[in-house]
């Protein structure tokens, strides 16, 4: 008997949908609130600090902000529509979502330079530390989620 998980790229298009829904929107959308926190705390407590990024709470905030929007439009006017393998529909904004995917891949980028790839100074306290972790562990899924929604989900319902 085989137990073995097939590759996510084969995975069922409504398991695959429940994944990003259940899985990674809703781990995000509980994430931010939390890292904006931490942001916040940081740049007060520190603010005289060299190695604070400075405006890392603003960033986080647009983070925040940007995946909110595209999330909730995804969700209505994408992935709802891919349900059960439905065929896709012209007027379905796929481009707009991969557009979005890109600007959301810059603002990781940008926190990534801001925080020199999520490594805390020496000096850092633990709060900093663990920001940069799971700052570090939300760039990582979000990259995810977007490979599997751009090269994988996507191109199901593309003409």
């Amino acid at each position: 008997m085989n137990n073995q998980q097939p590759p996510i790229e084969e995975l069922d298009t409504d398991v695959l949908l429940e994944l990003i829904t259940r899985g990674y929107d809703a781990g995000h959308l509980a994430k931010l609130p939390e890292l904006h926190r931490l942001a916040r705390k940081i740049e007060a407590v520190h603010r005289a600090s060299p190695d604070v990024p400075k405006g890392i709470t603003l960033a986080i905030k647009n983070l925040e902000r940007t995946l909110k929007d595209h999330i909730e439009r995804e969700n209505t006017h994408v992935l709802t529509k891919m349900v059960h393998d439905q065929p896709p529909r012209p007027e379905t904004p796929i481009a707009q979502m991969n557009e979005e995917h890109s600007i959301i891949k810059e603002q990781l980028k940008k926190l990534r330079e801001m925080t020199r790839d999520y490594h805390a100074p020496e000096s850092a306290c633990r709060s900093w530390r663990r920001f940069y972790r799971e700052l570090k562990s939300l760039d990582f899924r979000l990259t995810e989620q977007i490979y599997l929604e751009r090269d994988v989900l996507f191109p199901r319902f593309q003409f």
